[in-house]
């Protein structure tokens, strides 16, 4: 087994696309324990089968929907209606759903990975 500081001059090897790649891929292998995080109350990502989107959470009270690119971007857009949430999850491209009613049409912001 590799040592941390094995690991991290390996990680640190990478280019900043491919660390955000693995860090996506190991942030989706985290299992879902319940749909409600713990310690802050937020709805829990939401694994999807999709080319564009790999996880997606959404807050129904304070209406903002995370989303989690193919790439490991990680955007939050705000006052997103339940309804469009509902959409989105039962949309059979989410790529598409977020391409034609999410992107360019609700406020996002670029979260750290």
């Amino acid at each position: 087994m590799a040592s941390f500081v094995e690991v991290e001059k390996l990680a640190l090897a990478l280019s900043e696309h491919e660390r955000a790649t693995l860090a996506a891929k190991l942030f989706a292998s985290l299992p879902n324990s319940s749909d409600h995080d713990d310690e802050s109350g937020a709805v829990r990502f939401k694994n999807v089968n999709s080319s564009m989107l790999r996880r997606v959470r959404y807050d129904p009270e304070k209406r903002f929907l995370d989303v989690v690119f193919r790439t490991g971007e990680k955007y939050r857009y705000t006052d997103v209606p339940p309804d469009e949430y509902n959409n989105l999850m039962e949309a059979q491209s989410h790529g598409k759903y977020m391409q034609r009613h999410i992107i360019d049409h609700y406020d996002a912001v670029r979260l750290e990975n």
